[in-house]
């Protein structure tokens, strides 16, 4: 596109529930950040709170409006504002991403004749109601372009529309390796009283039900009659979390599990840990996941999703099914008992995320697709 003779950048507004910390989220602010500035002029919008990385996204300069409030059909003023937002900004695309913006975003973009909408579908979610899918086969057939973040994702979506799974593109999430603070690192053990050569797991996830957070804590109890005494980092809140720690006690483990809240530093978390466990019930393609590859560390997770696209059980890490606690106990005792094991996993693992998910690859791949929908809506050369 740089090659073109575009006479302005291309205006792309990224439309997201919100800006707390989370996977989607975190790729919205990517692309806001990362996409060429001599190009694209990327602003966002996020229906309820901004969060922390609406401040990150001021630090970069990047224009952040927050609604306040989920738009809905009882709220019309939030949907006209949404509209208005849309009218004075006039984006060459609209791009939404998860339940509430896909639905909300697509319908206000169509509205307003935004000549370009993109929708991306993160997660399988196979508890839709079926008045919200009928929905989703109407504004398919009026999206210029569908995404999937992983074949797995591609394919479920494809069924679900009822439209061949030529029409949805395949964009792979990917991540920018962070490097761990020692003085951080530090700062955690001992804020979590946690002694050096302690075995450590951790996962980094918001505490809803759809992690698995609950099958993890079981698995957990079950560990010291299997011999293993290890310690177990929760990164992330969320409304499960007063019901998790309850669970904690309830088993009496409540001593070796420690709840963090939402962490800004994730690569001092994954410093910590021996293991990283993934025991989510659904998923896209978690960047936690992917994040933990990058840092070196084994993992243990639930085959779901693209889970499966990025970890190969038995090659670099271990695959269990989900909501199997002792199947979760069984895979955790193994490559607790097995450091040799833990290091080979986690050098393949590395090797495959640097190799294929990598924060440059998605996007270029993003990129690449805006290039091809705004030449053939014959847009480049828009005052």
């Amino acid at each position: 596109m740089s090659g073109t003779a575009a006479t302005r950048r291309v205006r792309v507004l990224q439309v997201v529930t919100s800006l707390v910390v989370g996977g989607a989220e975190r790729l919205v602010l990517a692309a806001a950040t990362g996409l060429p500035r001599s190009i694209y002029d990327v602003r966002i919008c996020c229906f309820s709170e901004g969060g922390p990385l609406a401040d990150e996204a001021a630090e970069h300069g990047v224009q952040v409006w927050c609604l306040g409030t989920f738009p809905s059909w009882r709220r019309p003023a939030t949907l006209w504002r949404l509209h208005r937002i849309i009218r004075t900004f006039a984006p060459d695309i609209v791009h939404t991403h998860l339940q509430a913006p896909n639905l909300y975003g697509r319908l206000v973009a169509l509205a307003s004749g935004v000549p370009i909408i993109v929708a991306s579908e993160h997660n399988v979610y196979s508890a839709k109601a079926r008045r919200y899918i009928r929905l989703e086969q109407f504004l398919a057939r009026r999206t210029t372009a569908l995404v999937a973040v992983t074949e797995e994702v591609r394919g479920f979506l494809s069924a679900q529309l009822g439209i061949s799974a030529t029409r949805i593109q395949t964009i792979e999430n990917g991540i920018a390796p962070a490097s761990a603070s020692t003085e951080g690192v530090a700062e955690l053990r001992r804020r979590l009283a946690i002694a050096p050569g302690r075995l450590v797991l951790a996962t980094v996830a918001s505490l809803t039900s759809k992690k698995g957070h609950t099958f993890l804590l079981d698995a957990m109890a079950r560990l010291p009659e299997r011999g293993i005494d290890c310690e177990l980092v929760l990164a992330g809140d969320g409304p499960e979390r007063a019901a998790l720690e309850a669970r904690a006690a309830s088993l009496g483990i409540a001593d070796r599990v420690h709840f963090l809240g939402v962490v800004r530093q994730v690569a001092d978390v994954l410093a910590l840990c021996d293991v990283f466990v993934l025991p989510s019930i659904v998923e896209g393609l978690p960047l936690a996941l992917l994040e933990a590859m990058a840092a070196g560390k084994p993992v243990v997770a639930t085959a779901v999703g693209g889970v499966p696209d990025a970890v190969s059980a038995g090659i670099n890490g271990v695959l269990v099914a989900p909501g199997a606690p002792d199947a979760l106990a069984e895979a955790l005792e193994c490559i607790c008992l097995r450091s040799d094991l833990r290091q080979t996993f986690g050098d393949r693992g590395r090797v495959t995320v640097l190799d294929r998910f990598t924060e440059d690859r998605h996007l270029a791949a993003l990129s690449g697709l805006y290039e091809s929908l705004v030449a053939r809506a014959g847009r480049l050369t828009a005052a």
